[in-house]
């Protein structure tokens, strides 16, 4: 009986592990991708936050600076994932077992993941932003 059994839900199980996969790997490829976005700003602006530091900045502000300009990326970006979710979760309706096609908690809970995920790969650029030297960065070119 319960090979019967596990044969009766060994295609669930599949795509759920499926569905799992898929999302880890999103939300590693959102990571790397916050990243490399915020990596980048911090470079091209790097004359502007060394004028800043060299003018009486402290490195908390600049780190507060470039984590604000993370959180207002992800926070647009998870504000559009809710709304494209809400939408197309009539497809995904046919995959779920005891869960609503629309439950609040799981969309809080990953929303709440992807903006921690989202501020932690903000947080290393930050850091390479407190720490420019502001000699250095008016000379960069």
């Amino acid at each position: 009986m319960s090979q019967v059994l596990s044969e009766s839900v060994s295609r669930s199980r599949f795509n759920t592990l499926l569905l799992a996969i898929f999302a880890g790997l999103a939300t590693l490829l959102s990571a790397v991708g916050i990243f490399g976005v915020m990596n980048y700003s911090v470079t091209l602006r790097t004359r502007e936050i060394g004028l800043r530091l060299a003018i009486g900045a402290q490195p908390r502000q600049v780190l507060l600076l470039v984590l604000k300009q993370g959180l207002l990326l992800t926070l647009v970006g998870v504000g559009l994932g809710l709304a494209a979710a809400v939408a197309l979760t009539r497809l995904l309706s046919g995959l779920l077992f005891g869960v609503a096609a629309i439950d609040a908690t799981t969309f809080t809970a990953i929303s709440v993941l992807l903006i921690l995920v989202s501020l932690l790969a903000c947080y290393l650029p930050a850091r390479k932003a407190m720490s420019i030297d502001p000699l250095s960065a008016l000379r960069y070119e």
